[in-house]
C-alpha cells in the first residue's frame, strides 16, 4: 500500500506542477509569429529555466519570482510551413502545433472593425476563393474589465477558407489579403474590437496626464463611474421591493446595463482586451473607429492621440497605427454648399491631424465610400485595400503610392482659389464637392477645373475661403491621376 500511496502523491504533485506553465492564448495551435523577432512570454514555476524553440530558432529565459518569463525568438523568416512551438520548463512542456511566421497586424475599433465578411458586398468573391492557410485570424474575446487582466479570456487562431472567412472581420481580412498578395508572405490578424465603443475605452487610465486640454478628465471619469454606481444601487433597491413582474423585468434590464463593467466604460476594453497581450510582437495596428466620438470632433485629436501614444508606450516602440478616415454617412439638406456645423467633417479633419502629428500614425481616405442611411457600409473591400496600400507604401516600401492626394497649398488668385495637391489629380463627377465663401459671408457651390497638380475653384467674387467635401455625406470628385484613382480627402482653407 505504501508504494502505491507514494505513486499517487507523485502523480498529484506532477499534475500541480504541470499546471504552472501557462502561455498566452495567442501562443496556440495555428498561431502566426511576427517575422524577424517575436517575443514569447508566459508563466512557469518561479525560478524555472525555460527554453523556447520553433524549428531552428531557439531562446531561453528564467522565470522570475512571480513566475513570469519573457524571451525573444530572433532571425525568424517568413514561412508557410507549420512547425511546433515548444516551450520547455524542465518538468513541464507546452506545444503549439502548426505555427507559421509572417506579418502580424492588429485590427481594433468599434462596429465597423467588427463587421464581418458575411455582411459585405464582396462576400461571394471571398468565399469563391480557395482556402489559404497563409491568412489566419485571432478574434480576442469581447470581455472588458474594470482592472487590467493578465490573459485573454477566449479566442483561437482560425485559418482562412470558404467556411471560416464569412465570420472574419471584413476590414481586417481584406487588408490582410491585399498584404499577402503583394508581400507573398503569411499574414496573421489579431482583431480586438467591440461595436459602439468610444476611443477612450481602448486606452489605459491616466493616459491624458500630459494633455492640457484633458485637465481633470480622469476625475470626471471617476465621478461618472460613481454616479453610475449610485444609480445602480437605487435600481437594486427598487428591484428588491417591486411586485409587478413586467416592471420587475424592466428594472432588471436597466440594472444589467448599469453593471460595473461595460464595453464602453473608460479604459475597460484596454484592461480586458489589450493589456493581456502587451509586448506581443506585431508589425502595426489598423483602426476603424470614431463614429461614437463624432459629437466631440476636436477632442478626438487628443483622445485618440493619447490612445496611440499609450499603446506605443506600453510596447516601447512607435509602431504604425493606420486610421480609417470615416466614409460618408447621414446626408443633410442638399441645398447647403457646406455643413458649417456638421461634426463628421471636423472628425475627419482631426483624424488627418493625428496622422500628421502623432508619431507612427497614418491614415487612409474613404470619403467616396459609405451609405447615406447606414453607419455600417457594406463596401468594406476598398476600406481594407486602402489600409493595405498605406502599409505597403509607408511600412514596407513595396508600393510607390498608397496614401491619398493631399492639398499642399491654397492661394486666392483674383476671383478664384487655386489648390495645389502633392501629385497630379483629376476631377470626376463634374467636379462637384467644392464651395466658396463669398464677400457676403455666404457659402455657394463652386466650379472646379483640374490641371496637373492644381485645381482652380471659381464661382463667387473675391472668395474668402474654399472647402471641399465638407459635409457628413458630401459630393466628391477629386482623385489621384492614374490607375490608382485614390480619392482626396475633405479640405478647408481656414479653420
Amino acid at each position: 500500500m505504501v508504494p502505491r500511496l507514494v505513486f499517487l502523491v507523485l502523480c498529484c504533485s506532477a499534475l500541480v506542477t504541470a499546471g504552472e506553465l501557462k502561455l498566452n492564448r495567442l501562443f496556440s495551435d495555428h498561431a502566426v509569429l511576427q517575422a524577424g523577432e517575436s517575443a514569447v512570454y508566459g508563466k512557469a514555476r518561479p525560478g524555472a529555466k525555460v527554453s523556447v524553440a520553433l524549428g531552428e530558432a531557439k531562446a531561453e529565459a528564467v522565470a522570475g519570482a512571480d513566475g513570469v518569463f519573457r524571451t525573444t525568438l530572433k532571425g525568424l523568416k517568413a514561412t508557410e510551413q507549420g512547425a511546433d512551438l515548444v516551450i520547455d520548463a524542465g518538468d513541464e512542456k507546452f506545444v503549439a502545433k502548426d505555427v507559421i511566421v509572417g506579418e502580424v497586424w492588429v485590427g481594433s475599433g468599434q462596429s465597423n472593425m467588427d463587421w464581418t465578411v458575411s455582411a459585405t458586398h464582396a462576400l461571394a468573391d471571398a468565399v469563391s476563393r480557395p482556402a489559404d492557410a497563409g491568412i489566419r485570424m485571432f478574434t480576442v474575446a469581447r470581455i472588458p474589465s474594470a482592472e487590467p487582466v493578465e490573459d485573454i479570456k477566449g479566442g483561437a487562431w482560425v485559418l482562412a477558407d470558404p467556411k471560416t472567412v464569412p465570420g472574419f472581420s471584413a476590414t481586417a481580412f481584406y487588408f490582410g489579403r491585399e498584404l499577402r498578395a503583394n508581400l507573398r508572405q503569411p499574414v496573421g490578424l489579431i482583431v480586438s474590437s467591440i461595436g459602439g465603443t468610444r476611443a477612450e475605452a481602448w486606452g489605459p487610465k491616466g493616459m491624458y496626464a500630459d494633455v492640457p486640454e484633458a485637465k481633470d478628465f480622469d476625475a470626471k471619469e471617476a465621478a461618472g463611474m460613481k454616479v453610475r454606481a449610485e444609480n445602480l444601487k437605487k435600481l437594486q433597491a427598487r428591484i428588491a421591493v417591486e411586485k409587478d413582474p413586467k416592471v420587475l423585468a424592466k428594472l432588471k434590464q436597466d440594472a444589467a446595463r448599469l453593471g460595473p463593467v461595460w464595453s464602453n466604460g473608460p479604459h475597460m476594453n484596454w484592461n480586458g482586451m489589450v493589456h493581456p497581450w502587451i509586448g506581443h510582437s506585431f508589425r502595426g495596428v489598423i483602426w476603424y473607429q470614431g463614429e461614437s466620438n463624432a459629437g466631440q470632433p476636436e477632442a478626438y485629436k487628443w483622445v485618440l492621440g493619447s490612445v496611440i501614444k499609450s499603446w506605443h508606450k506600453a510596447w516601447g516602440e512607435e509602431f504604425p497605427f493606420i486610421i480609417v478616415q470615416l466614409p460618408r454617412y447621414m446626408a443633410r439638406k442638399p441645398e447647403l454648399a457646406v455643413e458649417v456645423e456638421a461634426t463628421w467633417p471636423r472628425l475627419r479633419e482631426s483624424m488627418e491631424w493625428i496622422a500628421d502629428n502623432v508619431p507612427g500614425a497614418m491614415m487612409s481616405v474613404n470619403i467616396d465610400l459609405g451609405e447615406e442611411k447606414d453607419i455600417h457600409p457594406k463596401d468594406k473591400l476598398p476600406v481594407g485595400e486602402r489600409l493595405a496600400f498605406v502599409a505597403l507604401q509607408r511600412v514596407y516600401q513595396a508600393r510607390p503610392v498608397g496614401e491619398a492626394p493631399r492639398v499642399k497649398k491654397a492661394e486666392r488668385q483674383g476671383d478664384a482659389f487655386v489648390l495645389t495637391y502633392d501629385r497630379p489629380v483629376v476631377l470626376r463627377n463634374d467636379g462637384k464637392g467644392f464651395a466658396l465663401l463669398g464677400a457676403d459671408d455666404k457659402w455657394a457651390f463652386a466650379q472646379a477645373k483640374a490641371d496637373g497638380t492644381t485645381v482652380t475653384v471659381t464661382g463667387v467674387k473675391a472668395p474668402k475661403e474654399v472647402r471641399y467635401a465638407w459635409a457628413n455625406f458630401p459630393e466628391v470628385s477629386v482623385t489621384s491621376a492614374g490607375a490608382d484613382a485614390l480619392p482626396a480627402g475633405p479640405y478647408r482653407s481656414s479653420k
